[in-house]
């Protein structure tokens, strides 16, 4: 079931949602914790993870 039909969404429009809420978290997680990094280091590689984005 890899389409949608009207009463069940498929299985690609269900991983494309739950793959960009990971991904979205993951940005949010990184961003706070570049946030509150005392070591520029760490702060500039966490904010090297989010520039792609």
């Amino acid at each position: 079931m890899l389409k949608s039909r009207p009463d069940r969404y498929g299985a690609i429009a269900v991983s494309i949602h739950w793959l960009s809420a990971v991904l979205i978290r993951a940005l949010l997680g990184s961003g706070f914790r570049a946030a509150n990094a005392m070591d520029g280091a760490t702060k500039a590689g966490l904010l090297r993870f989010q520039i792609p984005a």
